[in-house]
């Protein structure tokens, strides 16, 4: 099974770098002051999503945010094409359909699948 990490875009990292700077200078002036243990925990949190975005916007590796499984879908597509190719053959085959028929159906596939 092949998994691709997706990450967010430049553009993404870069405004969520800014907006992390923003709440990191709100944990420091206003939320540690004023709410004590949970304003650390703010400043730390902020800390982390500025850390993270900062390094998506300066880096090309990047931190990705979530995985996608490629080849189950892949092989699925596959399956149901030669599946979809193999009943229009037998109802050619059996008559129900005539040759043009099969013809206009199977490039239809053929375009959809392809």
């Amino acid at each position: 099974m092949r998994k691709i990490r997706v990450k967010p875009s430049k553009g993404q990292s870069f405004f969520g770098l800014m907006v992390g700077i923003i709440f990191i200078v709100l944990g420091f002036t206003i939320v540690i002051p004023q709410a004590g243990l949970f304003g650390l925990l703010w400043t730390g949190i902020a800390l982390m999503i500025t850390l993270i975005n900062g390094y998506n916007v300066f880096s090309d590796r990047g931190i990705s945010n979530y995985e996608v499984n490629v080849e189950e879908y892949m092989t699925r597509e596959k399956e149901d094409f030669e599946v979809k190719l193999r009943k229009l053959n037998k109802l050619k085959n059996d008559g129900v359909i005539t040759d043009s028929e099969f013809q206009k159906q199977k490039e239809k596939i053929f375009n959809r699948d392809m």
